[in-house]
């Protein structure tokens, strides 16, 4: 009888906003330019995230609809880890999530509140060289990334 009373609802998904911006590349050429580095790393740390949601099926019909072969060889890691998002001119919005992918990325990933950053800096920059945007853009950091964001995947997904 109380455990029904007390049982903790789960929390009801939002609907995904289709036209939500997660990240844009081109936000970050200003930073990417002042470091003189290659264009390519602006798109990395928000394409490792990417790869994990595609790796974890988090991505909408959509997509996989537009880009199903992009979508396979990011699965079987036959193309770089963030060239599927360079392939979508490094636009990160709400139509290529399913509902999950959507609501676990504006916990998540969201710039201003979410923990993907700092996950990012702590796992992947060096002490040598602290900047998030000399990252690269291979399958070894990804798979040290998608640990951490297994976890916190992990724990919404209890709270939620």
């Amino acid at each position: 009888m109380f455990g029904k009373l007390f049982t903790k609802k789960k929390k009801e998904l939002k609907e995904v906003d289709k036209n939500y911006v997660f990240d844009k590349a081109k936000y970050h050429f200003d930073s990417i330019n002042e470091a003189e580095l290659n264009e390519e790393q602006a798109y990395v740390h928000t394409g490792l995230f990417f790869a994990w949601i595609i790796k974890n099926d988090l991505y909408s019909e959509f997509l996989l609809e537009e880009s199903k072969d992009e979508v396979e060889q990011t699965k079987s890691e036959k193309i770089s880890p963030s060239k599927l998002y360079m392939n979508w001119d490094g636009v990160f919005i709400g139509e290529l999530l399913n509902k999950v992918g959507f609501n676990f990325t504006m916990d998540y990933f969201e710039f201003d509140k979410g923990k993907y950053v700092n996950d990012y800096e702590e796992t992947l920059s060096s002490d040598n060289d602290p900047d998030i945007f000399r990252v690269k853009n291979n399958w070894e950091n990804y798979h040290k990334l998608a640990k951490v964001i297994d976890n916190r995947f992990k724990k919404w997904n209890k709270k939620n």
